[in-house]
């Protein structure tokens, strides 16, 4: 029996509803850019190795899709087409398509974005090559995705709309593959531990441990997802406490590009760090400007030297945009 057998669930694999939608399913498979992120690299190696079996052998192993909606994926639209989302190959769908090899798809229900990303998170965290660098991005996330749901709960109860979380946990685990909470329907005000030392208690790590873990997520996430793959798949080396100092700072407003950059950023006194995050409507040049008002008068504030560096970093950007304002 596969794997996604064993931890999805026999109930929640869809039954085989023909060979010839599910051709036309092959077709229509889309990849979330948020969903992407959440599976580490491989390494140059592994991927060349991969590739080679799968050009040797075919595609062995099923691809896992989750069969949706447009409304769960974008609430705002209302939409009610269906949705084929890649939550794990994702390596084998590119080299497949690279070479069009055929390839098998198993089609899985989840109820929202948040149960795909716990499934997907636990699922890389069960593989045996990860780096220390990429267990603790996972772990991280894992931290920031449950503090994210939990703080949407506590805006509900808040409302006067009381919905047992746990109740929520007990359907998920199914799909999740853990057995841990069922049984036990605690809404999150009554939980006793907190998220950090609830998922350190599950990895056998202090709550400090994920803390940090989630810092050094948070880091990476204001990267350009190009330099942020190549930190997690081991291509570029920089000194992690950078990264976790960037995690703790306030969100940035243009995305970190360079490792001289992250070095800037990180040495930056945090008051240089609390910037207001742009709004839907503006434009990178209204947001260029805005960052460099706001170094501007810090420096004058604060007189700190530092602060030189962020301007002049801030302003060679401007610089490079400049002829496209005309």
């Amino acid at each position: 029996m596969k794997k996604y057998q064993i931890s999805l669930g026999e109930k929640k694999i869809i039954k085989d509803q023909g060979l010839l939608q599910f051709e036309e399913i092959k077709k229509q498979i889309q990849i979330l850019p948020e969903l992407e992120q959440l599976i580490p690299p491989l390494l140059s190696d592994e991927l060349h190795q991969l590739e080679q079996n799968i050009l040797r052998e075919g595609c062995r192993e099923a691809l896992l899709i989750w069969q949706t909606t447009e409304e769960i994926i974008a609430p705002e639209t209302k939409g009610t087409a269906a949705i084929y989302v890649l939550i794990d190959g994702h390596n084998r769908y590119s080299i497949c398509s690279k070479h069009g090899i055929d390839f098998k798809i198993h089609l899985v229900d989840f109820k929202n974005l948040y149960d795909v990303r716990q499934y997907m998170i636990d699922n890389q965290l069960g593989r045996r090559n990860l780096t220390a660098e990429q267990i603790s991005y996972l772990r991280g996330m894992k931290y920031l995705t449950e503090k994210k749901e939990k703080g949407k709960y506590e805006r509900l109860e808040h409302k006067g709309h009381f919905v047992p979380y746990g109740n929520e946990v007990v359907e998920s685990t199914s799909i999740l593959g853990g057995g841990e909470h069922k049984g036990h329907f605690v809404p999150y005000a009554q939980e006793t531990l907190s998220t950090s030392e609830k998922l350190g208690k599950r990895y056998n790590v202090s709550g400090k441990t994920i803390k940090r873990d989630a810092e050094f997520a948070s880091g990476l996430e204001k990267l350009e997802p190009a330099l942020k793959s190549e930190i997690l798949a081991g291509k570029t080396k920089v000194n992690k406490t950078l990264i976790q100092q960037i995690g703790k700072s306030e969100v940035q407003t243009l995305p970190i590009a360079t490792i001289e950059e992250i070095e800037e950023v990180a040495k930056v006194p945090s008051i240089v760090k609390k910037v207001v995050v742009k709004s839907v409507e503006e434009t990178p040049r209204e947001a260029l400007i805005r960052r460099l008002t706001e170094l501007t008068k810090q420096l004058q504030q604060t007189g700190d030297a530092a602060i030189c560096d962020e301007i002049i970093r801030c302003a060679s950007k401007i610089k490079k945009i400049i002829p496209s304002w005309s």
